[in-house]
């Protein structure tokens, strides 16, 4: 029998656009926001049949029949299952592996087994140990969310687990792959999680795929998180999922951790999903558009969290939705803001969310705000950048009201900045600097710099800064030589190259060095069309100025 992990299974059906599936069968035609047909299922003539192409959903109103994209396959092709994903691989060129043996589709669902027991292990605990129920009556939880989550609480103990395990005859190699267990220097296991609350994380299918443990004391780290397994692949899912789908409510609310996601629950916000960290990926964007129909942003308000705030922000918008972003009180995370004023205020913020564009823009208006008064006008910079990245000319024109106001600049004179800048970062380098070979690491490679100083240099990939700074231990020796090196027209073209190559977006990827190349072209790139703007500025004041004296004469 051909197997089918729940990795591949995700890759199949993000793979397979309900829509594209079901026109092959239905003259589908665009009715707001679904798609309307004659039911296939049932005789009809005026058409009750419905696709939801953002849920990947269908539903016949006349029939009752409805479901996802495999269902229908199941029942318009008569397949089972297993041959209905093979038929939707098959169209989206995915390569199932037919060789894949019974005994490794055992393997898997024995691990699959150990954590579902292991789970049942933790939950039976927190029934009987004084320890976790204390915690628990600390943090004010209801009785209904052990049971929702099936909480658990790992004892205070070094062998607890281990011994458990070894009851159970489980082989301790799969316990330690599902890190469980470690072992010592010495070669000895011993229980990974100790004197902690446990969230075992649950796919969207329902199998028990890893844990999360939180310290009931002052033990470091805070949290400890499964390892990536056979079963558990953190960037395809999204803790709290399993629940979500159970709710009518199709907002979803994205927090980052288990204790967001429970304590929304715990004050009947039922909506609530975490991406097991700060840094959404593309896969769990594309679990939030299968299941919700809109998405609230509601993470930390701390540096890290307003950073994985503007990276969910663009990797949703890359998947097509346009996220609404929740701003709670500085130095409160939605677990304790919902504990201190309770339901009805935290659904109070959901309805004062921002969009995309008005969040960014109140980010910069503060930056602005608390700025120095003679460092305010370099803030400019960051509103044109802002306003550039608006596709919808309508909305692009309201902010510029506002920016024109906020720093006393004619509009026309704004919007030509702002076309400049596209124009510099947009538009006139969509290809590599050069096709010259890339600079080879010797000792020459900073004489021939020199040689190049003030002229345009052609740059490979970056690989000409990347190889400079290679080379040197101080950062400010790096960044006082380029000064000298980098022409202005030539620091637009290399953050046109980021921009374009996406650097920003995989720069959790790349060295320190390169971060610092990135940081650097970008505020050396803001302040190049700030200052030109500001020379312009000046320039149309000075005019003005001539014109009101010669008026006088």
């Amino acid at each position: 029998m051909v197997f089918i992990s729940d990795d591949k299974k995700n890759e199949i059906l993000e793979n397979s656009d309900i829509v594209a599936i079901i026109g092959d069968y239905v003259d589908l035609k665009k009715s707001g926001n679904s798609y309307k047909g004659l039911c296939p299922f049932h005789n009809e003539k005026t058409p009750s049949f419905t696709v939801d192409d953002k849920k990947q959903l269908f539903h016949c109103f006349g029939c009752g029949e409805g479901g996802d994209v495999v269902s229908f396959i199941m029942h318009k092709e008569g397949l089972s299952y297993i041959d209905s994903m093979k038929y939707l691989a098959s169209k989206a060129g995915i390569k199932i592996d037919d060789s894949k043996s019974s005994r490794e589709n055992k393997r898997l669902n024995r691990l699959y087994d150990i954590n579902k027991d292991i789970m049942m292990y933790f939950y039976k605990n927190l029934l009987t140990d004084k320890a976790g129920q204390i915690y628990l009556k600390n943090r004010g939880f209801r009785s209904n969310i052990v049971n929702t989550f099936m909480l658990g609480f790992a004892k205070n103990s070094w062998d607890d687990l281990l011994s458990y395990v070894k009851e159970k005859d489980y082989l301790l190699d799969d316990i330690e792959n599902l890190g469980l267990i470690k072992k010592s220097q010495n070669g000895k296991y011993y229980d990974k999680y100790r004197n902690r609350l446990i969230f075992p994380i649950i796919n969207h299918y329902g199998k028990v795929i890893g844990f999360g443990g939180r310290s009931i004391d002052s033990t470091m780290p805070k949290y400890l998180n499964s390892p990536e397994s056979e079963v558990f692949k953190k960037r395809y899912n999204l803790y709290g999922l399993n629940i979500f789908k159970k709710q009518s409510n199709k907002d979803i609310i994205l927090v980052e951790g288990y204790m967001d996601v429970i304590g929304l629950n715990n004050q009947g916000i039922d909506q609530a999903v975490a991406s097991l960290g700060t840094s959404l990926t593309n896969d769990q964007a594309k679990l939030l558009k299968r299941y919700a129909k809109n998405v609230f942003i509601c993470y930390d308000e701390d540096n890290a969290g307003i950073k994985a705030t503007d990276r969910a922000i663009e990797i949703l918008l890359d998947e097509g939705i346009k996220p609404n972003i929740i701003s709670l009180e500085k130095g409160l995370d939605p677990d304790d803001f919902v504990k201190k004023y309770g339901r009805d205020a935290f659904i109070k913020k959901m309805d004062e969310a921002s969009d995309v564009y008005n969040y960014k823009y109140n980010k910069i208006l503060d930056i602005y705000a608390s700025s120095k008064e003679n460092e305010k006008f370099e803030k400019l910079n960051l509103f044109i950048e802002f306003l550039a990245s608006i596709k919808s000319d309508l909305t692009r024109e309201i902010f510029v009201n506002n920016v024109s106001k906020l720093f006393d600049i004619d509009k026309s004179t704004l919007k030509e900045s702002v076309l400049k800048y596209n124009d510099n970062y947009k538009k006139t380098f969509n290809k590599k600097f050069s096709d010259e070979s890339s600079f080879k690491k010797n000792n020459k490679n900073q004489s021939v710099l020199l040689e190049r100083k003030k002229y345009s240099i052609p740059i490979n990939e970056l690989e000409t800064l990347r190889l400079y700074l290679n080379q040197r231990d101080d950062y400010k020796e790096f960044e006082d030589f380029f000064d000298q090196v980098l022409v202005d027209e030539n620091i637009l073209k290399i953050k046109a190259y980021i921009e374009n190559n996406g650097m920003e977006k995989i720069s959790e990827n790349f060295t320190n060095e390169d971060q610092f190349i990135i940081d650097y072209i970008k505020d050396k790139s803001n302040k190049i069309v700030a200052n030109e703007l500001k020379d312009k500025i000046n320039l149309e004041n000075r005019r003005k100025l001539l014109k009101k004296l010669r008026n006088r004469d």
